[in-house]
């Protein structure tokens, strides 16, 4: 990838070469400061500076990493889903009507859910729970009468009873069978506990996703029932006479759906099953679609794992049109749809601010030993790896490059046979990084570049050292290679001029990022700024609102960051405030959750440095100081800080 002149640089530049516009989902814009800017109700509204969040943090006394939610933005995305489908629902002139619900599972934040709870609200908007204990969450706030619950996963009896109490509440629990022995255990709980239970069958259809998830459904998923199974509960139905329980049939082909054929597909296999069923009797009101609905994380509008090949409108348009069509050639009823949309409702609400504190800079000469040469004195390897740079001429690069690499591999073999000194070995090293960076610089003006060096600049590229934890705030990109726009927060009005790949405070050879989003593409570096001294230089991660802040580990105990809920002003449109902030966990929370009591590891130093005192090996004082120092690092913040 090569660095834009900086000639050429302007915010505009700096929108198409972080390609904001196509991932921001019109959240996101650039100020005249050149600073980063969240616009809460959408382009082009009333812009909150993140640079302005970042100082009202730091007077906060938080350190980073920091998750930053902007809760509008969530409110927004709840409200752009509903208002989607009922206009789809609209323009085709449907008979049924849309109830969303939001499956907790990809953010059980008790902040998040009682945002989308409250923002859908006005359309009945419902929510998901795929365990028992979001099932006691979903319970306690899904209170809207209109609203649905549907209770999908495996289930046992004590599973089935929790359902059912929602049902004494008088509430719209819908049990959707997974596997067929769970459908006679609920029939009998409910009639235990004397009330009408409502059932979902979920089908497995042979409709395969595509993407990383696609292994979830087909012939092999994990959850559903084959047509066989589906005909089996039909028959333990009309014999318990419970047909009339059956209220929603429901599939689910997987997560982050990248293509629209896809989904049509699914929607129109799903419809004929619906159909089927509705002729054999069974009263069905609502036809779930499952969740899917991707988001296009590197805003190319392809079918990219990361991307998407259709627009909200058009998952929402083909859903109804297709389903309408099926339901009008089996005379069967338009159902109400569902659909359990998470990660396309929290992605763009939550981004995680970094700040990054050094840099590696592969092959970069330190001034003594540039100073050094040429000398007189230099072994042969040496003058001959100066005679490479030095000669370098633009018409014989490959020759050139291919000559050190092999004068590098001679001198690394003659340092092993003891015939060459470490100091000669690092000087053949020191020329041979500057021939790189000097054939990096070449081929950034040349249109035909050699094969041999096209990725040395990726090779060579600086290694930024950020704070935070990849395993924690981004595990999807470690697991799935998920990719999430990172973008620089401040001086985007300065062309970038290093290409980076950015490295955790982890001790883990994989706690780094080496794929970005660029130019509507993937990228193996980012374009980022060099580092002043003295002054932080800032990152942001974003799109992380879906499944990364639940499903963060304890890789290395750093723990959860500290987190800040922000809202727009209603009063001053271009200011916001501060709703909440969360602490993230300290020293002492972590060791508590892998079983080590904090006080006894206390005791147990100051008892070693009572020892060290009395053999006369620390000073009673400093005994007291460091023992003062232990405790106060375990009462503070897991990630770095005074950075």
């Amino acid at each position: 990838m090569q660095t834009p002149p900086r000639s050429d640089w302007s915010l505009d530049r700096a929108l198409a070469h972080y390609n904001i516009n196509g991932w921001g989902g019109g959240f996101v814009g650039i100020n005249d400061k050149g600073h980063l800017t969240i616009h809460p109700h959408g382009l082009p509204g009333p812009a909150i500076d993140l640079m302005d969040v970042i100082e009202d943090v730091q007077e906060r006394g938080l350190g980073f990493p920091c998750v930053i939610r902007f809760q509008d933005v969530l409110r927004a995305r709840v409200k752009q889903i509903n208002e989607t489908f009922r206009a789809a629902i609209r323009d085709h002139n449907y008979g049924g009507h849309y109830f969303g619900v939001y499956p907790i599972k990809v953010n059980q934040m008790r902040e998040v859910v009682e945002e989308i709870i409250d923002a859908g609200a006005p359309y009945h908007f419902g929510l998901e729970a795929g365990s028992k204990g979001e099932l006691l969450v979903v319970l306690a706030h899904n209170t809207d009468s209109e609203a649905i619950t549907v209770c999908n996963g495996y289930k046992d009896e004590e599973f089935m009873r929790l359902a059912l109490l929602g049902r004494k509440l008088g509430r719209k629990i819908i049990v959707v069978i997974e596997k067929l022995s769970e459908l006679p255990l609920l029939l009998r709980v409910a009639e235990e506990m004397g009330v009408t239970p409502l059932i979902g069958l979920r089908s497995k259809l042979t409709t395969k996703g595509a993407g990383k998830w696609e292994s979830s459904s087909g012939d092999f998923a994990k959850f559903g029932l084959t047509a066989p199974e589906l005909i089996q509960a039909v028959q333990i139905l009309k014999k318990a006479g419970a047909t009339e329980h059956v209220k929603l049939f429901h599939f689910h082909i997987g997560s982050q759906l990248t293509d629209i054929r896809t989904i049509k597909d699914a929607v129109n296999e799903g419809a004929r099953i619906y159909s089927k069923l509705r002729q054999m009797g069974l009263p069905i009101d609502y036809f779930d679609v499952g969740g899917g609905l991707g988001v296009d994380y590197i805003g190319s509008h392809g079918n990219d794992v990361s991307s998407v090949n259709y627009t909200p409108e058009e998952y929402a348009a083909d859903i109804v049109y297709t389903l309408q069509q099926i339901c009008r050639g089996e005379q069967v009823p338009e159902p109400n749809i569902v659909s359990e949309s998470g990660r396309a409702l929290t992605a763009h609400h939550s981004c995680i601010i970094m700040n990054v504190f050094g840099s590696i800079e592969i092959g970069e000469a330190s001034e003594a030993a540039e100073a050094e040469l040429p000398s007189a004195g230099a072994h042969r390897v040496v003058r001959e790896m100066h005679e490479i740079l030095t000669g370098l001429k633009s018409n014989k690069l490959r020759e050139a490059y291919n000559d050190a690499v092999a004068k590098k591999e001679e001198a690394l073999t003659m340092f092993k046979l003891g015939i060459l000194g470490l100091e000669d070995r690092a000087l053949v090293e020191t020329l041979f990084w500057k021939l790189c960076r000097h054939l990096v610089e070449i081929n950034k003006r040349r249109k035909r570049v050699p094969t041999e060096t096209r990725e040395l600049g990726d090779r060579i590229a600086d290694q930024y050292m950020a704070n935070f934890s990849l395993f924690q705030s981004a595990p999807d990109h470690w697991a799935f290679d998920q990719l999430f726009p990172m973008v620089p927060l401040h001086r985007l009005d300065e062309a970038p001029s290093r290409d980076c790949t950015v490295v955790d405070i982890t001790c883990d050879s994989d706690g780094k990022i080496d794929r970005f989003i660029e130019l509507g593409g993937v990228d193996e570096t980012l374009s980022l700024h060099p580092l002043k001294t003295g002054e932080p230089y800032y990152l942001g991660m974003f799109l992380t609102g879906a499944y990364q802040d639940i499903m963060g580990d304890m890789h290395n105990l750093f723990g959860r960051v500290n987190e800040v809920h922000i809202f727009a002003d209603d009063d001053d449109p271009e200011d916001y405030y501060i709703e909440e902030v969360i602490p993230g966990d300290t020293v002492e929370s972590v060791l508590r959750r892998v079983q080590y009591e904090p006080a006894d590891l206390a005791r147990r130093v100051k008892a070693a440095l009572e020892a060290r005192m009395k053999e006369g090996g620390v000073k009673p004082k400093e005994s007291v100081s460091l023992t003062e120092f232990y405790e106060k690092v375990m009462g503070g913040y897991t990630y770095l800080s005074g950075l």
